[in-house]
């Protein structure tokens, strides 16, 4: 029931006072209801230690569901794999995403909407933990700073999402709907200013040891790797290369795991992961990216990319998968293997995965001129997909070497291959003679015509649209 999802919305508000009050009990679903006579409803939710975790596990869930993070068909895995050159559209396929793969987007499209309006709904929410948390009198400092972290993080990192996709966008950073309706947007360079800045705040205050061994909340140094990816796309390298530093050094991860055990449940690669709804149930991934019949009702990866991959590189044996009939063979990720339920969950929805430390400082290493520490960690990520040792301390082929592992490390998770295509300046030529309606509106999505109809200080629209 979502028939007005502006972030700012009056409802919203109500639905959050509602929904923190019951969150200890049921709420995985958000619902639109009437504002509540009890104002203060929300508030009381901070006077417990056990509602105020609901409150932020809550929104957890609802990134898992129907987040731009969820594995399933809506989330940005899916729409950014048909986006850049990972997944090709069926030709049989309809819906939303369809015009991802042809980047005909515009700003009525429901999947752009969706994402801008589930995400400030994130947002919103982890406003109301902060908020919650700074005025509670009953839970002590030592309780509430963890809770609080996780929610300066998840704000951070939402925000983070918005600004790659939407460029400039408001940073809102309280409850006050009256007051968000009304915002401007902020330019991109001070949105990674104030990301950082929360994720800093994230840092200091969440612990180095999970809250639990599942890894499904995230810890200091979760925190510390997306603030390295930030710095690292605002082009800070040694704060990004520091920052990497740090999570390898932990001794919590282990990059040398088999290929094939990446993406289970108990991977010691993994940083934070999404727990399935209910036991015995898997990732949403596997069932928007497994392909179960041929000719598939599915999109595939392009031949061009599963083509891509050097002989011998174990994630094309072990991540990637195919169908065929008689006359065809079609290709799919299969990094996430278990479509259906098993006894107990097998695989977790992995958000943040140790690889991309070893990624990010190859990069920042190679743009400071430290070669052979950019090769050193690009032949760790080499030596586990099975390839041999780079030997060269050129630059240039370095810089193609990292390419070539950031593709085939991250394809159809969350967006990296966009991101990166389009922060290396190498999308135009990658993609314009792929994606019909390839032009300068590619670069951004739309702000969807809901939020410029109801708050005209988001104007101007994104270019090209």
């Amino acid at each position: 029931m979502k028939n007005d999802k502006r972030f700012w919305n009056r409802g919203l508000a109500a639905m959050l006072n509602v929904c923190l009050t019951v969150m200890v009990f049921a709420c995985a679903d958000f619902v639109e209801v009437d504002l509540p006579s009890n104002q203060q409803t929300g508030a009381s939710v901070f006077n417990e230690l056990k509602t105020a975790e609901a409150a932020l596990t809550n929104i957890y869930a609802l990134q898992r569901e129907e987040g731009l993070l969820s594995g399933s068909a809506s989330g940005i895995s899916n729409a950014f794999a048909l986006y850049a050159d990972e997944l090709e559209l069926n030709e049989t396929a309809s819906g939303s995403t369809a015009v991802f793969s042809a980047h005909t987007l515009s700003p009525a499209t429901p999947l752009v909407q969706n994402i801008w309006a589930d995400t400030y709904q994130s947002i919103y929410a982890t406003n109301a933990v902060i908020e919650g948390l700074l005025n509670s009198k009953s839970i002590t400092p030592e309780q509430r700073d963890p809770i609080l972290g996780e929610a300066y993080f998840l704000r951070g990192l939402l925000h983070f999402y918005l600004n790659q996709l939407f460029g400039a966008i408001p940073y809102v950073i309280s409850t006050d709907y009256s007051a968000n309706s009304r915002l401007s947007k902020t330019e991109a360079a001070t949105v990674f200013d104030l990301i950082i800045e929360d994720l800093e705040q994230a840092i200091r205050l969440l612990p180095e040891d999970y809250v639990n061994a599942e890894r499904t909340r995230p810890n200091r140094f979760v925190a510390q790797l997306v603030s390295s990816r930030v710095h690292l796309y605002a082009e800070n390298w040694e704060q990004a290369a520091t920052l990497a530093t740090s999570v390898i050094n932990s001794g919590l991860y282990e990059l040398n795991i088999p290929m094939d055990e990446i993406f289970k449940r108990t991977s010691a690669a993994t940083l934070w992961q999404f727990k399935p709804e209910q036991a015995g149930y898997n990732t949403y991934e596997a069932q928007s990216f497994i392909l179960l019949t041929a000719p598939p009702t599915g999109n595939a990866l392009r031949e061009a990319f599963v083509t891509s991959f050097e002989a011998g590189d174990l994630r094309a044996e072990n991540w990637i998968g195919s169908v065929s009939d008689s006359a065809d063979i079609w290709y799919f990720p299969f990094k996430y293997q278990e479509y259906s339920p098993t006894e107990t969950s097998q695989e977790y929805s992995k958000v943040v995965r140790l690889a991309e430390a070893y990624l990010i400082r190859a990069e920042a290493r190679l743009q400071t001129n430290d070669f052979s520490g950019a090769q050193d960690d690009l032949n760790r990520i080499r030596s586990r997909a099975g390839l041999p040792a780079l030997s060269t301390l050129d630059p240039s082929a370095l810089q193609d070497a990292l390419i070539y592992e950031r593709k085939a490390e991250f394809f159809t998770e969350f967006g990296h291959r966009w991101f990166d295509l389009k922060r290396w300046g190498r999308a135009e030529a990658i993609l314009q003679d792929l994606k019909p309606g390839w032009g300068i509106s590619s670069y951004l999505l739309p702000l969807p015509e809901t939020e410029l109809q109801a708050n005209p200080n988001l104007l101007p629209q994104n270019p090209g649209y």
